[in-house]
């Protein structure tokens, strides 16, 4: 019995060693550079993601047809959330700031942006890669043109979570350059670039 217990005791402490701390993940990536002062207002609404991957943890691809749910990994927010935050962020440092849920300044005529993220893929050591549609409405006393532009975009990632997620935050910089450019003083209409 002695012997038993002792045993018990022994492999309850292994198995409590060998949990592996769970980890969490954010899409903002640290700003480089403060914000600027407010040029430009929009209205950021909800951001939409596939289903297969709005969940706190982190999906990854493992070949053709398997998904792998990542136990110790998660976003530190729903990735929805996480993907809202982020863009947020990155427009405010080209001067670009969110009212949603604010009143906007009283000479302000903020835009409405939307973003549907219609692939959001992590393929450990390959790449992680995204395919959107994000849309412009409103604005100018609501004479603005809407618009709606495209965004794909790939990056080559390692293995690691870490090496995962940074890939991820590159992507959602490319996508707020390509907005910031839509909504640049003197733009020509149209999608950038």
């Amino acid at each position: 019995m002695k012997n038993c217990v002792l045993l018990l005791s022994v492999l309850l402490l292994a198995a409590c060693a060998s949990a592996a701390p769970l980890r969490y993940y954010t899409l903002a990536a640290p700003q480089a550079a403060a914000a600027v002062p407010a040029s430009r207002w929009i209205d950021v609404l909800p951001v939409s993601v596939p289903a297969q991957v709005d969940t706190p943890l982190l999906v990854v691809r493992q070949g053709d047809e398997r998904l792998v749910l990542l136990e110790q990994q998660q976003w530190a927010a729903p990735l929805d959330t996480e993907i809202r935050g982020a863009l947020v962020a990155a427009l405010a440092v080209q001067g670009i700031r969110d009212v949603h849920a604010l009143p906007a300044p009283a000479d302000a005529t903020p835009q409405r942006f939307k973003l549907d993220v219609q692939a959001f893929e992590t393929v450990p050591g390959r790449a992680v890669r995204w395919e959107a549609v994000w849309s412009l409405r409103g604005g100018a006393g609501g004479k603005a043109a809407a618009l709606t532009c495209a965004f794909a975009g790939q990056e080559p990632v390692g293995g690691e979570a870490a090496e995962l997620v940074a890939g991820h935050q590159r992507l959602l910089r490319r996508l707020a350059a390509q907005v910031a450019a839509a909504l640049a003083p003197g733009a020509a209409p149209g999608c950038p670039g």
